[in-house]
């Protein structure tokens, strides 16, 4: 069983307090918690409990999630231009449609560049789990949901789906295509498919 860390917890509860220009005694009277008591939680000399903590955290308005979450580090994923990890995602009338991977790592959702080049396309439709969320940084795209109306999407302009629903793009213009797309169903970079 992990241990809390008290001293973690009282200090990211007294900061959040003198940020918000408290004194203990402020603090006291607005959320009916003895000063005594928030004294000893922000010192780390006693253990909470939760009705106390969650109305403090109400009070200072954050959420109580935020206590208990340490070791973030390795959650948290920066990845520079040049790292990016670009890889050929399929082939369409004769050109690659390429993908820079700018999430990565193990976590719940995955992010990636996609660049089409003109007349070119994502293939059939694709199904699986998850969400996914598409931006389009440069030029514009015929997004397909199996049973809608196609989509025309242009910079700017942002599309969200369920994966469960078949999905497909194309670039039918002239000019080279850039999406941002993010997705939560699980990442995996499968053989190279030529779509000619």
């Amino acid at each position: 069983m992990t241990s809390l860390n008290l001293v973690r917890i009282g200090n990211i509860l007294k900061s959040q307090r003198l940020m918000l220009g408290l004194s203990i005694r402020d603090l006291s009277a607005k959320c009916g918690v003895s000063a005594g008591t928030i004294s000893q939680i922000e010192t780390g000399k006693t253990a909470p409990n939760l009705v106390s903590v969650y109305t403090l955290c109400e009070t200072l308005g954050f959420p109580i999630s935020a206590l208990f979450v340490e070791d973030c580090d390795e959650r948290i994923s920066l990845v520079r231009k040049n790292e990016r990890n670009s890889f050929t995602r399929n082939t369409s009338n004769g050109q690659s449609i390429d993908e820079a991977l700018i999430i990565k790592g193990e976590h719940q959702m995955w992010g990636g560049v996609i660049t089409m080049p003109p007349h070119t396309s994502s293939g059939a439709f694709y199904y699986h789990e998850g969400e996914e969320f598409i931006f389009i940084l440069q030029g514009n795209l015929t997004f397909e949901l199996e049973n809608y109306p196609p989509y025309e999407l242009y910079e700017g302009d942002t599309l969200y789906y369920p994966n469960e629903i078949g999905h497909r793009w194309e670039n039918k213009s002239d000019q080279e295509t850039k999406l941002l797309i993010v997705s939560t169903s699980e990442f995996e970079q499968g053989p190279s498919i030529t779509l000619d």
